[in-house]
């Protein structure tokens, strides 16, 4: 491919990752205000950070373009579709969740991921407050990962998309009080935002059950009105 075709995907990218930036906020928006929930306040600071985060989420396609465009990189189109979004799945799921129980007990990681947690409830934008380092982070995991084993396209895409849609839900309010079977939905991340040594798990609430990080009872609601 020439140039102008990875300049078209890199257009790509940056329309993709503004699209996923507002259907955030306007789901996270809808979502409360149907409910009824309070959100947590909304500050210049936060509003900022996020903006940081999405530009750094196109940037870090950056590497991997080039890395694509040099043939370290190589997708293919025809084969093991399935088996390449399981193993992006939970591989990732459990990396992550390596990853994020790190975040929490280990200098300078928890320095670092300090600024997600103080949304103790959450509001359209909290997805995207974090410090600016770990978004960078998983980007250099992602492509990372491109690099080592051929995956399949639309696999990857699919992940891709998969990975922001469970961090949009987990990120919503809600009072329910259900315990998860096995998708780390939002009530079972908003535990962790109140109680940050449990409920570590990306995706699914599998490597906290395994690794006994898993805990529900608890659960304090404060975002009623």
């Amino acid at each position: 491919m020439d140039m102008v075709v990875y300049l078209k995907l890199f257009w790509l990218i940056i329309l993709g990752n503004v699209l996923m930036y507002s259907t955030t906020i306007l789901v996270s928006h809808l979502w409360s205000k149907y409910y009824g929930y309070a959100t947590f306040p909304l500050t210049m600071s936060d509003v900022v950070i996020s903006i940081k985060v999405l530009i750094i989420n196109m940037l870090v396609a950056v590497p991997g373009l080039l890395l694509l465009e040099s043939g370290r990189i190589v997708f293919e189109t025809n084969n093991h579709f399935v088996r390449d979004l399981l193993l992006l799945f939970f591989g990732f799921d459990l990396l992550m969740y390596g990853v994020h129980r790190l975040s929490h007990e280990i200098w300078p990681l928890n320095q670092i991921h300090d600024k997600h947690h103080e949304h103790a409830y959450f509001n359209s934008i909290s997805l995207y407050v974090m410090e600016p380092m770990e978004a960078i982070l998983f980007g250099a995991l992602l492509t990372l990962a491109a690099g080592l084993f051929d995956f399949n396209l639309y696999s990857f895409v699919l992940f891709l998309i998969i990975n922001w849609l469970l961090g949009v839900i987990g990120h919503l309010n809600s009072q329910s009080k259900n315990p998860p079977q096995f998708w780390g939905n939002y009530v079972f991340h908003k535990v962790h935002h109140q109680k940050g040594d449990f409920n570590f798990g990306f995706y699914t609430v599998l490597w906290d059950r395994v690794f006994g990080t898993f805990y529900w009872h608890g659960l304090t609601i404060k975002q009623d009105k």
